[in-house]
């Protein structure tokens, strides 16, 4: 994400419970490395991230989310 979205920055804040999803486009891609190479850990996200309408987001585009993010 960090490589080839230079304008997407990480909050960097404690993980909460809430699980991180994908977009159709994005489905299956590594959220850290843009890589579809064995993404294999569930991506957890802060609470203040997930909240009000960026809650079941994908992650890297804002777009309605459809499965769970990994890296």
């Amino acid at each position: 994400m960090a490589k080839h979205h230079p304008d997407l920055i990480f909050c960097r804040k404690q993980p909460g419970v809430a699980i991180g999803r994908l977009c159709e486009k994005d489905d299956g891609k590594c959220v850290i490395c843009d890589s579809y190479v064995r993404p294999c850990t569930l991506v957890r996200i802060c609470d203040e991230c997930n909240y009000g309408s960026y809650q079941g987001r994908c992650v890297i585009c804002g777009g309605p989310g459809v499965s769970d993010a990994y890296y």
